[in-house]
């Protein structure tokens, strides 16, 4: 009975209160912001308010250090960077010789939906749903990428409004989430190579004028299976 509270209730309740937290993101990030005044700031209060329950759970099923349990240690921060450096080259250069700038950047803006975004949605996607699922429950690698890939693509479709334009983002994040999850597994749960290489796929879309949406032309798509085969084969 313990377990099947500690495995299943908790991380279920703590999930709900996450849920309630991020679907009045904007309300809550504007309350803060009523008494902060900087966005980028209150911007990234809302998404630590959002992950303490999730980390809470993650402290009563295991009992150990959070930070370590999820992937987090600054000993692997390096490791990170360098493997995301390394996978982000060709959606770099492809941006560099047949793209654009976006003339309209926002240095908040650009900073908040490329890293904060990549930190907390790792941290919510990969280390806590599929973290519990996969390394917890152990209900298994399949089953378990495909429930948080599953919730992970739900989350992108405000992107879309048009059935094809839906039907592509869920599919395209879907299969991002999969990556990201492979990553984190393929390299010992170390997360910083999961959120840096998701981190570093945002600014260079950000950055360069590829599309307002995660679709994208079929040249800078080639190049991002560029990116992620060399992410896999590496």
């Amino acid at each position: 009975m313990k377990n099947i509270i500690k495995l299943f209730v908790v991380p279920i309740l703590s999930f709900l209160v996450y849920s309630l937290v991020s679907y009045n993101f904007e309300k809550v990030m504007n309350s803060f912001n009523v008494y902060i005044h900087c966005s980028l700031l209150s911007y990234f209060l809302v998404y630590v308010l959002a992950v303490i329950p999730l980390f809470v759970s993650i402290y009563i099923i295991t009992r150990e250090n959070i930070i370590s349990v999820l992937g987090l240690d600054l000993k692997g921060f390096g490791r990170g960077i360098s493997l995301a450096g390394l996978f982000i080259i060709p959606m770099l250069v492809y941006g560099l010789l047949f793209s654009k700038l976006n003339s309209h950047i926002d240095p908040a803006n650009l900073f908040a939906k490329s890293f904060l975004a990549g930190l907390f949605e790792e941290i919510i996607y990969r280390a806590f749903i599929f973290g519990v699922l996969y390394r917890f429950i152990k209900l298994g690698f399949l089953p378990s990428i495909a429930i948080a890939s599953f919730i992970f693509a739900l989350g992108h479709l405000y992107q879309g409004s048009h059935i094809i334009d839906l039907v592509e983002i869920f599919l395209l994040t879907f299969l991002g989430s999969i990556l990201y999850a492979w990553l984190y597994t393929e390299w010992s749960f170390n997360l910083w190579v999961p959120i840096l290489l998701h981190s570093f796929m945002n600014l260079i879309w950000m950055i360069f004028d590829f599309d307002n949406t995660v679709i994208g032309s079929w040249g800078v798509n080639i190049c991002r299976l560029l990116t992620v085969s060399l992410s896999i084969i590496y």
